[in-house]
């Protein structure tokens, strides 16, 4: 090996040890919050693409209004992570209507509460059990965390169906 390799590699190893150390500095936490903003901006856009007008649809009977079910993301969150708080704020209760501006306005609220509560939280926290539904075992923060996480994904999801059943082109997912 000559010494331009030798120096290089050294750098290389350098470089990257230097990175594995900044990274083990990062909470698991701090990593959750960065996804949670990530999913808070797209699940805005998802729910501004609708218009206005469009709040009150649903593609069949049995499913919830298309402003209902933006809410209940935001009413669930808020639900999962108020565990840590003992339990649901009266600001976090859904909004009677569901009209497009109110709507926007709770779940931009329920966000900026759970991310508020989530910053607070230490590893003992997350560890720790929680009540569970009626009739469920307790579950540990990490659960609770992730159930608000997985099911603003799950209705999100629903949500662009929604919006391709109106003919509109969902947001590009860009996280």
């Amino acid at each position: 090996m000559n010494r331009r390799t030798a120096i290089r590699s050294l750098v290389a190893g350098s470089a990257a040890a230097v990175a594995r150390e900044a990274r083990a500095d990062v909470t698991a936490m701090e990593v959750f919050l960065s996804r949670w903003d990530k999913a808070k901006a797209f699940t805005l856009q998802v729910a501004d693409a609708m218009p206005a007008d469009g709040y009150a649809f649903n593609p069949k009977s049995e499913l919830r209004e298309y402003g209902k079910l933006m809410q209940h993301i935001a009413a669930n969150n808020a639900f999962y992570i108020s565990r840590f708080k003992g339990g649901l704020p009266d600001s976090m209760k859904p909004p009677e209507q569901s009209d497009k501006e109110t709507t926007l306005k709770y779940m931009t609220a329920s966000f900026d509460y759970c991310a508020g509560v989530l910053k607070g939280l230490t590893e003992k926290d997350l560890a720790q059990s929680y009540p569970g539904r009626p009739n469920q075992p307790p579950q540990s923060g990490w659960d609770w965390v992730l159930h608000a996480f997985i099911h603003t994904a799950h209705h999100r999801g629903y949500a662009e169906v929604y919006l391709r059943e109106k003919g509109i082109t969902p947001p590009r997912y860009s996280v």
